[in-house]
């Protein structure tokens, strides 16, 4: 009965580690979804801005300057999206790898599920052999004859 209540316990710790794991799949995916709306709102941001500024200095022109500042801006927000973007690959690595731990948990709960049933097997095996013991015993007692 004790090995019972270890494997138990090794159970719920490994369902627990399990648990976790999920969270942080979970987490992870999150983060990675969110990583990569960012590049495309940004990449959506920058043809309406681009779009803006070419209706603007086509109807009213601008100055050399303002193109300029707006031209900068403009690489400046496709330096900010290539670099989402390699943020957005990074998580999509940590995704990975945390879904990697989350089926090595899984397989953990499941082995140690699968131990706790051989042993509850085994020991009703046992059980059921010790109970035929004494009953084969006790019919052998019955057909003996009574010595004086």
């Amino acid at each position: 009965m004790s090995e019972l209540r270890t494997l138990q316990l090794l159970l719920e710790q490994a369902e627990h580690e399990r648990d976790a794991a999920l969270s942080a799949f979970q987490q992870a995916q999150a983060r990675a979804a969110q990583a990569h709306a960012q590049p495309r709102d940004l990449s959506s941001y920058q043809q309406q801005y681009d779009r803006r500024w070419l209706e603007q200095f086509q109807s009213e022109g601008a100055a050399v300057q303002i193109l300029q500042a707006q031209q900068q801006f403009g690489l400046r927000l496709s330096e900010a999206i290539d670099q989402q973007s390699g943020n957005a690959a990074l998580l999509d690595a940590r995704v990975a790898t945390t879904r990697q731990q989350l089926q090595e948990r899984e397989m953990r709960v499941a082995s140690v599920r699968k131990l706790i049933e051989r042993r509850q097997a085994e020991m009703l095996l046992k059980q059921m052999r010790s109970e035929q013991k004494l009953s084969d015993e006790f019919a052998a007692r019955r057909q003996r004859p009574n010595s004086p």
